[in-house]
């Protein structure tokens, strides 16, 4: 069951991704179920597999595939609740190749590996905002990316096929600073619920997540100072959006990487 549901998944989004590559590289307008249905069957198996993953050892454990496997999902899943929306068209091969690779890792990982999961309510809600937080923050990179792009390219100007394609800038900058005024409220909610709920969030173990964790929230709510005040936009944000990004990964994926792998 479970190599099925794998090979749903990996297919699934593997099809959805050269369907959408097909409609922007080739100009091919095809049945927007042709890359919808792969979609949905990929999410739903995506899904199952971390379900299976968690409750194989009654969600005693968390490591960094599970983790990864997870945030992949819920960005796969915004990217696909944005329908046939031209900015998000763009982005959705990458970001379903990459949940494709995060069913792959997630298969290979142990249930029994990674760090004990005790099922206490204040402990669960700040992981589930943790994870939801970071991946509306890692969409908005995505988005912060591809703003820059298409700002170079609309400057430039030379390729009149890739500039027939492209997504409205404005319509890109707004999605952009709603995800990035989002995720920086469910980071902060986070912080608040990991200080609020767990006994030291400055243990020795967890000291140097939760310091990159504040010093990335603090990036992230800088920026969106500016952008209010100021209403800054353009390299300004992209910079400030990547550096968030990276020490925000740093702080989560880092830590799961030195605890799962380095030390087990």
């Amino acid at each position: 069951m479970l190599t099925i549901l794998l090979l749903l998944a990996i297919l699934g989004y593997v099809a959805s991704a050269i369907v959408v590559l097909q409609n922007i590289l080739q100009n091919r307008l095809l049945n927007p179920a042709f890359q919808l249905i792969p979609a949905v069957i990929a999410i739903v198996s995506h899904a199952a597999l971390i379900f299976n993953e968690f409750s194989a050892d009654n969600f005693y454990h968390i490591n960094i595939a599970s983790s990864l496997a997870s945030v992949a999902w819920l960005i796969a899943l915004f990217a696909l609740l944005r329908g046939q929306n031209a900015g998000a068209m763009m982005l959705k091969p990458v970001v379903y190749l990459f949940a494709a690779l995060s069913c792959i890792l997630l298969a290979f990982a142990p249930a029994r590996w990674g760090t004990y999961l005790s099922m206490d309510v204040g402990l669960l809600i700040h992981i589930v905002l943790s994870l939801v937080a970071y991946g509306i923050l890692a969409l908005a990179t995505l988005y912060a990316i591809q703003s820059a792009y298409v700002s170079k390219i609309l400057k430039q100007r030379k390729n009149p096929v890739i500039f027939s394609k492209l997504p409205p800038l404005m319509t890109l900058e707004r999605y952009f600073f709603r995800l990035l005024f989002s995720g920086t409220l469910l980071l902060l909610l986070a912080l608040a619920s990991g200080f609020a709920f767990l006994n030291d969030m400055f243990a020795q173990d967890v000291a140097h997540k939760t310091i990159l964790s504040i010093a990335a929230a603090a990036v992230y709510v800088v920026a969106n100072v500016i952008h209010r005040v100021s209403g800054a936009r353009g390299r300004l944000m992209v910079v400030l959006t990547l550096v968030g990004g990276i020490l925000l990964t740093l702080g989560y994926f880092g830590s799961r990487f030195v605890k799962d792998i380095l030390l087990s």
